[in-house]
């Protein structure tokens, strides 16, 4: 859905750029400009920190499950015999 908003609003961009440069009025597509490009850098922002809040959480739970069943395992003695006493 991001790609999708960022693709239109760098298209509106590019347009109104192209016809600010093409006929010389700028006054009329500045605003369009201004606007499209300050959102255009929200969308990026807001997905930097979404996406490195999320992949911190995963990393930290998938460490802890496999160190816990590694643990649980050399307790109760592995292949040795030895069982859980």
């Amino acid at each position: 859905m991001k790609n999708i908003i960022r693709t239109i609003l760098l298209t509106v961009l590019i347009v109104a750029v192209f016809k600010g440069a093409s006929t010389g009025q700028w006054s009329s597509s500045i605003t369009i400009v201004i606007v499209s490009g300050v959102l255009l850098l929200v969308t990026f922002i807001s997905a930097k920190s979404s996406r490195g809040s999320s992949a911190y959480t995963g990393s930290d739970s998938t460490a802890s499950a496999s160190s816990n069943s590694s643990h649980s395992y050399t307790d109760c003695g592995g292949d040795s015999g030895g069982g859980c006493d």
